[in-house]
């Protein structure tokens, strides 16, 4: 029995807990049965200050996105266009007082805040105090709906509404069906209240005032107090009012504080450059009609509408200055363009103030004055920075011509350089400054040409300050091309693509665009062509003079002369002369970089083209650098007439690079020649290292290594034929030993550096210097051929100086036999004309192999130099020897022939390796005369061998040292 009722108290517990966890699960529902039926109130409460942040912050941003829509679509008057800017006016209101309600609750608030009611019991409640539980007593319904309905839609929340009236509808009906049930009971209830009230009138109460009585005196009494509370109240109770309404004046001023603080803001991002922030603010005070009846904001209008004309004249100005960034003129254009745009009204004072200052927009830049206002944004500042390129051009030529004639005048290099950079380190003003310097310059050197006469004509220093002025020169006119053209080609593409927008827009609106009724029928193109492309002209024609002087043909065309002129004729002949190697290096660097710009804006600005149906792209494309201009002819830099002067800018570019890379050619491969000739008439090396270091440089600096093929091939031949008479100056004097070392010193170029040479050639000029690999060999086989053969022909003539045979009975008895008792016996030392030949042969083996090694071969004959010689070494002996024993064969004894012939097949056997088959015949002849002379044949009788044997192991050493 206690099992069972400890059971039952534990399920009865059990179920208890799940009755409490469900009514918890009801109570955190969501009541309007809108979220799902897992969703948890709790959640929300608990992250309430986070969501309400949120939910204030996507208010703004909806605020602001609707006040820069209406700012854009804000222009025309018609009467929708109107209607449909009160209505977002309302919304931007609307949304700033959901904004500042939500506010409220999440800082908190009190009762002296707008909108808020005495009586209400959450004034002073914060969102930490306040609550989304239903069951809570801080419960507020605001923030309900906020955090938990945010995206409910009127419908959702309108059908949520009716379910819970039907649900108080029925407790109603609870309520009545009750009151139906026990109605007999409340029938009681009443009628016993009645005779109470009967009984206490009737019996206690007699002589006393009765309930009706007492009521009415109440009735009274309560109404005299509220008179009195009026009247003494009233000045209170209109304070109050008067609160409420500056109150409710004050939120007014809150929700349009953001436009009345436009213009002072306008100011401030105005002084601080950000005119895009300006813009910005500009279009917020759009969303105020002209015809406003709030004084106030029209005079916010107003004064914003003062500080976008001041905007427009700095943004105008920051188009006309040369020094401004180009990131920062693109930025003013687009600011600039997006504020004529807005269409900001004209000011009413203009009147007033074109009478004493010129008028706005105008600049003038040297010869050129433009009206920015002609044209649109991106027009104008194109318009203005090729003017200033113009000018800078110029000024660059000025002052080449200046320089060069002060420094012919007496004056130093280094002070005019400074001066010069002094000049430019001033600003705008140097342009206008040049002119005025190039008088002064002539006149004082007028002064000083007396003086400095003597000087110059004792001291030739101020030609080499010539030399270097023009090496100044180019590089400041390639500094000036390097800097502006990129510029240029930018602002370029962004008067490109405003004018597509406006091609678009016009199309799209079928009518006139905001600035169609301004004259600008210029296009960037044409800008480029007409403004730009002389310029570049120019500025190329400048450098390639300063670089160059002259071209390298001889047919009488030459470069066009930018400056000097009118100088003296020593002056002018300085001028056109070629650069030095040093300074024509500089210079090719920099013409390099120079043709890179102008092929890059050439081909750029090719996309600038206009054309409706396409048909300009297509017309006198500017190809890659060096692609279709090949060899220049001999009259490049006197060109005629161009229909695309941007054709002519390339052209001249490629000519300049290509004639200064090819005179770098000639002075890199004459400086290498010069060297390597040094080293191998001095040391007898050739320098073949040397000649690839020299074409592996050129393939690192060359830009137009195809056009300079002809100079790179002559400059090879150049080299190494200077390295073959350097060699054969350096053999002229010497022995044998130099002769082997020349060969030796050819050998390793034909089968080393030269092959690097051909194939580094090859990868420079892509394979256009096919001969040069047969002309190199060719001079380099000519030398070793004749140092080689004169080496042989030495070595014959000392062996045969070896292949005296002496005197015949020199090694005989006076009977004429070998040895004793009548019979022929072994020799008891070797010859002497043998020893003296092998030796020959083996000092020659020697030598050969010293210089050579044992494993060169000669690539003519494809046979090692150490065979060759040492045949040829062989050849003379068998044949001096040969012709000896000819000679003597006559007179010689039948004992001697033997001797002889046993001596010349011991030679044939020890040089049968190295002679040649007609030799051997020759020796084999004389061996069998030989035998013939001496009663015998070939080989016959052991006393022919035994002899044999003996001269072998006699001469040994010998066989040894001519063995492997």
């Amino acid at each position: 029995g206690g099992r069972d009722s400890q059971r039952e108290k534990h399920e009865s517990a059990k179920e208890k807990q799940r009755q409490e966890e469900e009514k918890q699960k009801l109570l955190f529902r969501d009541p309007l049965a809108i979220r799902p039926r897992n969703f948890d109130l709790r959640s929300v409460q608990n992250s309430r200050t986070d969501l309400l942040e949120q939910a204030v912050a996507d208010i703004e941003e909806a605020m602001q996105d609707d006040v820069q829509n209406e700012a854009a679509a804000n222009l025309g008057v018609s009467g929708s266009k109107k209607k449909k800017k009160e209505e977002a006016l309302d919304r931007i209101v609307s949304l700033e007082a959901q904004r500042e309600a939500l506010e409220t609750i999440l800082f908190g608030r009190s009762d002296e805040e707008v909108g808020v009611s005495v009586d209400d019991d959450n004034s002073d409640m914060g969102v930490e105090k306040l609550s989304i539980l239903p069951t809570d007593p801080n419960f507020d319904p605001l923030l309900f709906l906020t955090l938990v309905h945010r995206n409910a839609s009127f419908e959702q929340l309108q059908h949520s509404i009716g379910r819970l009236e039907s649900k108080t509808d029925n407790q109603v009906q609870r309520l009545q069906n009750l009151v139906r049930d026990n109605f007999a009971l409340f029938v009681r209830c009443a009628d016993g209240i009645d005779l109470f009230a009967l009984d206490g009138d009737s019996k206690r109460n007699r002589g006393k005032p009765g309930v009706k009585d007492r009521l009415d005196k109440l009735d009274a009494l309560s109404e005299s107090c509220s008179y009195q509370a009026k009247k003494s109240f009233k000045p209170l109770l209109d304070n109050t009012n008067e609160v409420r309404k500056v109150q409710s004046a004050l939120a007014v001023l809150q929700r349009v504080g953001p436009l009345l603080q436009v213009p002072n803001l306008m100011r401030q991002h105005i002084e601080h450059g950000r005119f895009s922030a300006a813009v910005k603010a500009y279009r917020r005070v759009l969303v105020i009609e002209a015809d406003n009846k709030v004084e106030l904001l029209r005079h916010v209008k107003l004064k914003a509408a003062v500080a976008a004309r001041e905007a427009r004249r700095d943004l105008e100005a920051t188009l006309a200055n040369h020094s401004v960034p180009v990131t920062n003129l693109l930025d003013a254009i687009r600011d600039l363009g997006e504020l004529i745009e807005l269409n900001v009204p004209p000011d009413p004072k203009k009147g007033e103030e074109k009478e004493g200052s010129p008028s706005a927009g105008v600049f003038t830049v040297g010869d050129h004055t433009i009206n920015v206002r002609d044209h649109f944004p991106a027009l104008s500042c194109l318009l203005l920075q090729a003017a200033y390129f113009s000018s800078f051009v110029d000024k660059s030529v000025r002052q080449a011509d200046n320089s060069t004639q002060r420094i012919y005048n007496g004056e130093s290099v280094s002070a005019v350089t400074e001066e010069a950079s002094e000049k430019k380190s001033e600003g705008g003003n140097a342009g206008g400054t040049s002119g005025a310097a190039s008088q002064e310059s002539g006149k004082t050197g007028e002064t000083k040409n007396s003086k400095s006469s003597r000087g110059r004509n004792s001291s030739n220093r101020w030609k080499y300050d010539i030399l270097e002025a023009r090496v100044v020169s180019t590089i400041r006119a390639v500094g000036v091309a390097r800097n502006w053209l990129p510029r240029l080609l930018q602002i370029g593409v962004a008067a490109r693509e405003a004018e597509t927008r406006r091609a678009a827009r016009a199309a799209r609106r079928r009518g006139p665009s905001v600035q169609d009724d301004l004259p600008h029928t210029v296009k960037a193109y044409d800008v480029f062509v007409k403004n730009i492309s002389p310029s570049i002209i120019t500025i190329v024609e400048h450098a390639t003079f300063c670089a160059l002087g002259c071209s390298n043909s001889n047919t009488g065309e030459d470069i066009k002369m930018t400056f000097g002129t009118q100088s003296d004729q020593r002056l002018q002949a300085l001028l056109r002369a070629p650069l030095p190697p040093a300074q024509s290096a500089k210079c090719a660097k920099e013409l390099a970089e120079l043709v890179e710009v102008v092929h890059e804006i050439a081909a750029s600005a090719e996309t600038l083209r206009l054309g409706g149906d396409g048909s300009d792209l297509g017309r006198n494309p500017i190809s890659s650098p060096g692609a279709s201009f090949g060899s220049p002819p001999a009259s490049q830099y006197n060109r005629g007439p161009s229909s695309n002067p941007l054709e002519l800018c390339v052209a001249l570019a490629d000519d300049a690079v290509v004639t200064v890379e090819r005179r770098r050619c000639i002075y890199a491969f004459d400086v290498c020649a010069r060297t390597c000739a040094s080293r191998a008439s001095g040391s007898g090396t050739f320098d073949g290292d040397a000649l690839l270091s020299c074409v592996q440089k050129l393939t690192e600096e060359l830009t137009r290594a195809d056009d300079c093929a002809n100079e790179v091939e002559k400059g090879c031949e150049l080299v190494v034929r200077r390295c073959c008479e350097g060699l054969a100056s350096y053999v002229r004097d010497r022995g044998d030993a130099a002769r082997l070392r020349a060969v030796a010193e050819c050998a390793d170029a034909l089968n080393g550096r030269i092959v690097d040479v051909v194939r580094e050639v090859a990868y420079l000029t892509n394979g256009q210097c096919e001969t040069v690999e047969e002309a190199l060999a060719e001079d380099i086989m000519s030398l070793e051929a004749s140092m080689f053969d004169e080496f042989l022909d030495n070595i014959c003539r000392h062996v045969a100086g070896c292949t005296k045979l002496g005197s015949m009975s020199f090694d005989r008895d006076d009977d004429g036999s070998y040895g004793n008792a009548g019979g022929i016996d072994a020799p008891k030392q070797f010859p002497a004309y043998l020893s003296a030949c092998l030796l020959a042969i083996v000092r020659c083996r020697a030598q050969v192999e010293r210089a050579l090694g044992d494993t060169t071969i000669r690539r003519s004959q494809g046979i090692t130099y150490q065979y060759l010689a040492m045949a040829t070494a062989a050849d003379g002996v068998v044949a001096g020897i040969c012709y000896e024993l000819n000679e003597r064969m006559a007179r010689m004894t039948a004992s001697g022939a033997d001797r002889f012939a046993n001596e010349l097949q011991f030679l044939m056997n020890t040089l049968k390796k190295y002679l040649s088959d007609d030799m051997l015949s020759v020796a084999e002849n004389c061996r069998r005369m030989l035998c013939a002379k001496a009663g015998h044949l070939q080989g016959d009788g052991p006393d022919g061998l035994a002899a044999i044997e003996e001269l072998e192991r006699l001469g040994r050493v010998y066989v040894l040292c001519l063995g492997e």
